[in-house]
C-alpha cells in the first residue's frame, strides 16, 4: 500500500499513468494499480530468491542436489509445473536459466537435498547442461512497432517438452549477486594447467571493475553499520532493528590465490576458493571494543580489503592454533591482518571472519611460538 501511494503520485506527474496511445494509435496501458501491484511482488519475489540462492550457495557441500518446486494450482503457468520435481546439482548450467522467478508473477521456488535424502526418495538427479537452447527472440514495440531482436532461452526437456521462461527472465537473481564468482572458481578448479589457474585468478583478482564493485559494497554497508553503532550509543531501538548487520548481506572479496589453494588441498582441507565478506562481520570488525584497543581500521581502509589481499607485499600465514589463514598487510607503524575461515561444513564459500590492525611484534611472537607458519 505504501509503495502505490508513494508512487502513483510520482507517475502521474510525469505522464506514466492511465492509458494512452502508441505511435501506431494502438491504446496502450500505462501505470495502473493493478500494474504496480504486480511490479512490487515480482520485485520482492526476486530479492527473496536472490537470497535464498546465496543461503543454499552456503550449504551445497551437505546439500548439493536442488530441487525445482511449483506452486501446484489453477495459476500456475503448465511451463513451470514441467519442471516442478525435476533435480539438478547446484553447479549444474540450468540454474542459470531456470532459477525462479521465471517471469512476472511466478511463485516457483528451490528446495535443496542430500545425498541421502535424494537416495531414500528415489530420485533421479538429471544432466541439465544440454537442455538449455538460446535463441535469439523478436519483440514489437508497443511505442513504435519496431521488431527489435533480444536474446533469450529455452529449455528442452525429455522426452519432448519445451520450456521457456518469460522474455527477460532466464536468468538467475542469485548468480546476478555473486553466484558468477562460485560458478567460476568451480570451472577454474577443473582446469588442468595450473599455471593458466595461477594467471586466470590473478587476472581476476587484479581486475579494476571487482574492486571498483567490492569498494562500493563496503561503502554501503559501512554506512549502514555506522547508523546501527550511533543507534547503540543512543540507545535507539528502532535504529537498531532498522539498521542492524545482515548476517547474509555478503559480497566477494578475492578468488583463493592457486599456490594457497594448493597448500591447503595438502593439509586436507577443501576450500570453496571464493572469500567472502558479511555485513555482519565488518560490523564486527568495527566493533566499540576494536576502536578501544586501537585495532579497528578507518571506515575508508575497509574497501581496501581486496586490494590487500592480492597486494605482493602481504605475507600468507596459517594459524595452527585456530586453523584459519591469516593475510598480513603492512600498514606504517602496524600491520593489517585479515582472518579467513574455513572451519564451516558444508559450505562452498570461505569466509572472511576478521580485520583489524596489530604490530608486527604481534605477529613475529606467533612465527616464533610456532603457531602461525
Amino acid at each position: 500500500k505504501q509503495f502505490n501511494e508513494r508512487l502513483t503520485p510520482q507517475l502521474q506527474k510525469l505522464g506514466w499513468w492511465g492509458k494512452t496511445k502508441n505511435a501506431m494509435g494502438d491504446d496502450i496501458q500505462l501505470g495502473s494499480p493493478y500494474r504496480l501491484n504486480t511490479i512490487y511482488r515480482t520485485n520482492m519475489q526476486t530479492a527473496y530468491m536472490a537470497g535464498r540462492y546465496r543461503r543454499m550457495l552456503s550449504r551445497a557441500k551437505t546439500h548439493p542436489y536442488w530441487q525445482y518446486v511449483a506452486i501446484d494450482d489453477g495459476q500456475t503457468r503448465p511451463e513451470h509445473k514441467l519442471l516442478n520435481g525435476r533435480v539438478f546439482r547446484f553447479d549444474d548450467p540450468i540454474w542459470q536459466t531456470i532459477y525462479p522467478p521465471n517471469g512476472w508473477g511466478c511463485r516457483c521456488r528451490v528446495r535443496a537435498l542430500t545425498e541421502a535424502q535424494v537416495k531414500a526418495r528415489g530420485i533421479t538427479v538429471e544432466d541439465g547442461s544440454n537442455y538449455v537452447q538460446p535463441f535469439d527472440a523478436e519483440i514489437i514495440s508497443r511505442e513504435t512497432g519496431d521488431i527489435k531482436t533480444v536474446p533469450h532461452a529455452r529449455v528442452k526437456l525429455p522426452p519432448d517438452d519445451v520450456m521457456t521462461p518469460d522474455l527477460g527472465w532466464a536468468y538467475s537473481p542469485g548468480q546476478s549477486a555473486f553466484g558468477t564468482d562460485t560458478a567460476i572458481a568451480q570451472k577454474l578448479g577443473k582446469v588442468p594447467d595450473p599455471q593458466l589457474r595461477a594467471e586466470t585468478i590473478q587476472a581476476l583478482n587484479n581486475s579494476p571493475a571487482r574492486e571498483a564493485a567490492f569498494e562500493l559494497w563496503a561503502k554501503e554497508s559501512l554506512a549502514r553499520v555506522e547508523r546501527y553503532q550511533l543507534a547503540k550509543q543512543a540507545n535507539n531501538a528502532a535504529g537498531l532493528k532498522a539498521n542492524g548487520p545482515r548476517p547474509q548481506h555478503k559480497t566477494v572479496v578475492s578468488f583463493l590465490a592457486d599456490d594457497i589453494n594448493q597448500q591447503l588441498i595438502d593439509k586436507g582441507i577443501e576450500a570453496g576458493r571464493v572469500i567472502t565478506l558479511s555485513e555482519r562481520a565488518l560490523a564486527h570488525a568495527n566493533s566499540t571494543r576494536h576502536k578501544v584497543k586501537g585495532q579497528a581500521l578507518e571506515l575508508s581502509e575497509y574497501t581496501q580489503l581486496s586490494t590487500w589481499l592480492n597486494n605482493p607485499q602481504t605475507k600468507v600465514y596459517w594459524d595452527t592454533t585456530n586453523n584459519n589463514l591469516m593475510y598480513v598487510y603492512p600498514s606504517g607503524e602496524q600491520v593489517i591482518k585479515v582472518i579467513v575461515d574455513f572451519a564451516k561444513v558444508g559450505s562452498v564459500l570461505d569466509p572472511l571472519i576478521n580485520v583489524f590492525k596489530v604490530t608486527q611484534t604481534d605477529i613475529n611472537a606467533g612465527v616464533t611460538a610456532g603457531y602461525l607458519k
